[in-house]
């Protein structure tokens, strides 16, 4: 049997499976868009939308032609689209605890791009729908259950991706170079509008939980982030510095506020001031000891979680820069107390020796830090720095 001939025989028996399934993936689409969503709903998110698809015949045929010795995973999709980029990572999870997730196959489509480009923005992975009596989201037999891939995306990339595919790969001519420019563009103009979303959002809750006796003006702290271009130019240097990914994390807005007032920053002007005479020293100290594998906020309160740059995570290690050096409780931040007297050696050593090198701080304060996710205190030792 030549090699053609074995193809056409492998693509014959995927069909006769696909037709034979089809019924049963159609009466399960409905019964896991409904799980999917009841689930978000009970955990408490507000503004998203579930959909689940059967693969048509005829893109099947397409896939399976194109590589017939490669299992076609996502006969049976599901996409999550929220409102908010900053719900996705909690309806990720959610979504993982419905299934048995292959976490090889896990895939964050921004990470790929370079870090002053933009395009194509969805977490990808796939996942089987247990049968019943078995347990979601735990080890098993790997063959078991239905096999489905997930998408979770935010409504403005759902848009942008969809347009883009209908447009660029559905067309039947090469489209011209302008084309590809205002899809760059508009992806660019996208990304900024989810972020404005989010700090909307956070800017709302702010305005209705704060309390009046924290003084100056509300939400200066997301003005700040948002339109000082220093701000904004120490995220990207510190995001590349740590190289991790950059996106919404959630539990930033309320750490980072934290870490601010512990700062005496109040309002605006006062975070300016304060910025402008500390980002110096909050840059080397996130260099020094910001984790690069762990969650980069609360590295022991989440330590499951990976390590991810946000918007704001400039101001986040300057202003610890200021309140540790200063002397200054921080008693309203997640972060253990004996990871804080870490962060506070190294940043009186940082702030008296402005000349050393953070990197070779860094090096050091690795050799003797607590390993991440210590909440007992007892377990946090000195800083050798030498």
């Amino acid at each position: 049997m030549d090699a053609r001939e074995h193809d056409e025989r492998l693509v014959a028996a995927e069909l006769a499976r696909y037709d034979r399934e089809l019924r049963r993936f159609r009466k399960q689409r409905g019964q896991i868009e409904a799980d999917i969503a009841r689930r978000l709903d009970a955990a408490g998110f507000k503004y998203f939308h579930v959909a689940a698809r059967v693969k048509s015949r005829e893109s099947f045929e397409r896939k399976v032609r194109r590589a017939p010795d490669r299992e076609v995973l996502d006969i049976l999709g599901v996409r999550v689209v929220a409102n908010f980029e900053g719900d996705l990572p909690g309806m990720e999870q959610v979504v993982r605890e419905a299934l048995i997730v292959d976490d090889d196959s896990w895939i964050d489509k921004s990470a790929l791009l370079p870090l002053d480009a933009f395009g194509y923005r969805s977490v990808q992975f796939v996942g089987r729908v247990p049968e019943p009596g078995q347990e979601a989201d735990v080890d098993g037999d790997p063959a078991a259950g239905t096999q489905l891939e997930v998408q979770l995306r935010t409504a403005l990339s759902d848009t942008w991706s969809e347009l883009e595919h209908d447009f660029r790969y559905k067309s039947a001519r090469q489209l011209p170079r302008e084309v590809d420019r205002l899809f760059a563009l508009s992806a660019a103009l996208l990304e900024q509008a989810d972020d404005n979303l989010d700090l909307i959002r956070s800017q709302v809750e702010e305005a209705r939980t704060a309390a009046p006796t924290l003084g100056g003006e509300r939400g200066y702290i997301g003005r700040f982030i948002q339109y000082d271009g220093d701000s904004r130019s120490l995220d990207q240097i510190i995001t590349a510095a740590l190289d991790v990914p950059f996106s919404a994390v959630t539990g930033a807005g309320r750490e980072l506020r934290s870490v601010v007032r512990a700062a005496g920053w109040l309002h605006y002007e006062a975070l300016a001031d304060g910025f402008a005479e500390y980002s110096e020293l909050g840059r080397r100290l996130a260099i020094a000891c910001a984790s690069s594998t762990n969650d980069v906020l609360l590295t022991d309160a989440e330590p499951q979680r990976p390590a991810r740059s946000f918007r704001g995570i400039g101001v986040y290690w300057t202003a610890m820069a200021a309140a540790l050096v200063s002397g200054e409780s921080l008693r309203e931040s997640r972060v253990p107390d004996g990871r804080l007297a870490e962060y506070r050696t190294v940043a009186v050593h940082l702030f008296r020796r402005p000349d050393v090198s953070a990197l070779a701080v860094r090096s050091r304060y690795q050799q003797s830090a607590a390993p991440a996710g210590t909440l007992d205190e007892a377990a946090f030792g000195a800083i050798d720095l030498g």
